[in-house]
């Protein structure tokens, strides 16, 4: 018997699944015992889903926008936190329009593959992203990038300077020949550049777990440091001053946005090669040159770093590969498909306001970029010296910052101030108590957490610890008493975030002697 599928990616144990192209009645019926959370059946447009269908199946149209096809995706997504769908594609997407299901089979895929990723990075690092936060959050509500930085760059050339391995080959082409450019580097790319006796007038690191030191030596801290509250907070530390952050996809942004501290214009994302595009955009130049920018595996396809970064020790050990279109070639096999597919669509919006000019001998393609190989850059240095003007940063611009202070600030430390005290008031008993059982912990962390307001504020630890100690999971006394201790860290930086946001007198001195709850 021939099978009734195209192809199938089966997930072990999954509940859900995600269906596309035509298919028969008894055979969706069938899938949706099997998958008992749910089915997704992405269908050929029709105007009517008959209501016959058993409850658990979501039909949705093929020829929907885009917008809507990744939303209903994104929201499926959500059904099984532990286990991804199985993907199964009809073997009768032929009698249908077998090219309109593979941009949404690609879809589906890049969506799961982001979101387990995001769920893993949550899961295994969301204490430690919660501590960074809290340790970033005075700097956060004092010094964020304001509106009056946007287009301070217009008629300027940007370079954006990742850490690629074709870094090797670009990097000595744009130190000399170009009108003097504005530069924005990833935080992966500042010792190469040291080296290379370039300054970046702005440095971007997002990642919680990349210290400035192992990107470049001690002393070195050039230009502005962009940072997202969940950076390494070695960073603010060397830079001081000189730092500005983004709002980012992070749960305590969230809380604070909703108690009135809207979140910056321009947000931070999961790539710093990516977020210093994003920069690039925000400053408004003419035209953005892109080195570093690979995407995709170098050498033998575990090259993640150039070697004058320092860090091509680091290699990548991905299970899954995938293939993308190449700049050079006609495919190129890439790791990181979700982070490709966000620069590439961000690189196709950018491309409709300025050029964008991806200079690389390898590497993923980038929609809407115009890819120049470095044999090639005499003619390009050629063709934007004729057009463009030399970048001068305007240090009256570049020292402003956005920030609350006063009475404004004071309030909202209040609130930070009063959810502390009330988590204090559950996790204290749960510190007193020497033998207390793993039932009393875990019910103790799941009244704590049962506070909408707490959990949100304390997301990313929220995050992690919710599904361990959620129906049918059976911690033990000791790794409940890991995340208590861990609780208690993070109320600690909390409260040391109250006193570094530099309040008025009269809030420390409420803060030290009274109880906000």
């Amino acid at each position: 018997m021939n099978s009734p599928w195209l192809s199938e990616t089966s997930s072990e144990g999954a509940v859900s699944a995600i269906l596309l192209g035509p298919l028969e009645k008894s055979l969706l019926s069938s899938e949706a015992e099997i998958y008992s959370k749910g089915v997704l059946w992405i269908a050929p447009p029709t105007e009517n889903f008959s209501s016959s269908y058993p409850a658990n199946i979501h039909c949705l149209d093929r020829s929907s926008e885009s917008k809507k096809l990744s939303e209903t995706i994104d929201e499926f997504l959500r059904l099984d936190y532990d286990k991804p769908p199985t993907v199964k594609v009809s073997s009768h997407i032929a009698e249908d329009d077998e090219n309109a299901y593979t941009p949404i089979l690609d879809l589906v895929i890049s969506s799961i593959d982001s979101t387990l990723r995001a769920r893993r990075t949550r899961s295994d690092t969301g204490v430690l992203r919660q501590e960074q936060v809290f340790r970033n959050l005075a700097g956060y509500l004092r010094s964020r990038i304001p509106e009056k930085w946007r287009d301070s760059a217009q008629g300027n050339l940007a370079v954006v300077v990742g850490a690629g391995p074709s870094l090797d080959i670009t990097l000595p082409l744009i130190k000399s020949g170009f009108p003097k450019p504005l530069v924005v580097a990833a935080d992966s790319a500042l010792r190469a550049l040291k080296d290379a006796g370039v300054d970046p007038d702005f440095v971007v690191s997002i990642d919680p777990e990349k210290s400035h030191d192992s990107c470049t030596s001690i002393d070195h801290r050039p230009g502005i440091a962009i940072l997202s509250t969940q950076s390494h907070s070695s960073w603010s530390q060397r830079w001081g001053d000189n730092v500005r952050y983004l709002s980012g996809r992070v749960m305590t942004e969230d809380w604070l946005a909703a108690k009135g501290i809207p979140k910056t214009s321009l947000l931070a994302v999961n790539n710093a090669g990516l977020a210093a595009m994003l920069v690039a955009e925000f400053l408004g130049p003419a035209a953005i040159i892109l080195v570093g920018m690979d995407l995709a595996g170098g050498g033998d396809g575990t090259d993640r770093y150039a070697e004058c970064t320092g860090r091509s020790h680091i290699q990548i050990h991905a299970k899954v590969s995938h293939n993308v279109p190449g700049n050079h070639t006609e495919t190129v096999s890439t790791p990181f498909l979700s982070d490709w597919s966000e620069t590439s669509e961000t690189c196709a919006r950018i491309s409709r306001a300025r050029n964008m000019i991806n200079l690389n001998d390898r590497g993923a393609l980038l929609e809407g970029s115009i890819v120049i190989h470095p044999d090639q850059v005499d003619e390009l240095k050629e063709a934007l010296a004729e057009s463009l003007t030399p970048y001068e940063s305007d240090a009256a611009v570049f020292s402003e910052r956005r920030g609350i202070s006063g009475q404004g600030l004071d309030q909202v430390l209040a609130l930070l101030a009063t959810r502390c005290d009330e988590a204090w008031k559950n996790l204290r008993p749960l510190l007193a108590k020497e033998n207390a059982t793993a039932q009393e912990k875990r019910r103790g962390l799941q009244e704590l957490l049962g506070n909408q307001d707490i959990a949100a504020l304390i997301g990313d630890y929220s995050f992690a610890v919710m599904p361990e100690i959620g129906p049918g999971k059976e911690p033990t006394s000791e790794e409940l008493e890991t995340r208590i201790r861990e609780l208690r860290r993070i109320l600690w930086l909390l409260e040391d975030a109250l006193v570094d946001a530099e309040p008025s007198d009269e809030f420390l001195t409420r803060l030290l002697t009274e109880t906000f709850a």
